[in-house]
């Protein structure tokens, strides 16, 4: 398969974009489907994600937007039955490829879930045991620097700077989420997944959680679940519509929310289903 350079970088022909996307294409998915056992869950998607840009995967509950999220750092290979089929290249590698070692992968590609999921340690071993056991400090100096730099991009460190010794399950809601999403970063990812990481989360939470993604995206390109349209607006430069298991329509977010091509994406828009 032709890679796109960063100069040529158009939407795959089912994006059905008016505008294209400037820069590096960092995920090319072309025809993923995917399957558990019998039933088709995706359908032939077919969908860029490009590098520092925060892309906004929205649709209604069982449409396939987790399933194709999991797709990015191989997490459906933990489901018994689960078959994936099509091409995903990161950054040119096909990430289902033999040579491909998924825990690699998912450094590559860390994940951030629904529900804030601390380890049972304290907030520094939190943050620390991605590094320690991919060998990224090579002494405590090293990792106690690495936490710090973490907690700081999360902006949590002068919340925790004074406790880091404390149990990360005593941290409020929104704080255990920007603890998972140090915890992610400590392992220098490219990539963050994130799988409706305010759905658990109060307003006041939820917008801290959308301005440090803002923040981050300089520095990583993020995939982001939501089931909140105004979020999607907020948050993302480009949006994906998936209904049924097929990827409907995507492009830039303000065009997708103001001008879709499809039907399907105007009626979910405004209310008429989902």
């Amino acid at each position: 398969m032709k890679m796109l350079q960063e100069d040529d970088a158009p939407d795959a022909p089912m994006e059905r974009v008016t505008t294209s996307a400037n820069g590096k294409v960092k995920f090319l998915t072309d025809n993923v489907s995917v399957f558990y056992g019998a039933k088709q869950a995706l359908k032939d998607i077919q969908l860029n994600i490009y590098a520092n840009q925060v892309t906004a995967l929205i649709g209604p509950s069982g449409c396939g937007k987790s399933t194709y999220l999991r797709c990015l750092n191989r997490m459906n290979d933990t489901i018994p039955g689960c078959r994936v089929a099509g091409t995903i290249l990161l950054d040119g590698e096909d990430i289902y490829s033999g040579e491909m070692d998924p825990v690699h992968l998912r450094a590559r590609v860390g994940m951030v879930f629904q529900k804030p999921n601390p380890f049972p340690k304290s907030i520094f071993e939190n943050v620390a045991y991605g590094p320690r056991i991919h060998g990224l400090a090579k002494d405590r100096q090293e990792l106690e620097m690495i936490v710090e730099n973490s907690l700081q991009k999360a902006g949590l460190w002068k919340e925790v700077q004074d406790r880091l010794a404390q149990p990360g399950t005593g941290l409020s809601g929104g704080q255990q989420q920007r603890l998972c999403i140090a915890r992610a970063i400590a392992v220098q990812p490219e990539v963050i997944l994130m799988d409706e990481p305010c759905s658990a989360l109060d307003p006041i939470a939820t917008a801290r959680i959308e301005e440090l993604i803002d923040e981050l995206r300089q520095n990583y390109t993020i995939v982001i679940v939501t089931h909140s349209m105004q979020q999607a607006a907020r948050v993302s430069q480009r949006t994906g519509f998936f209904h049924l298991g097929s990827l409907v329509e995507t492009g830039a977010t303000g065009q997708i929310f103001t001008n879709p091509v499809e039907q399907r994406t105007q009626d979910y828009i405004t209310g008429r289903f989902g």
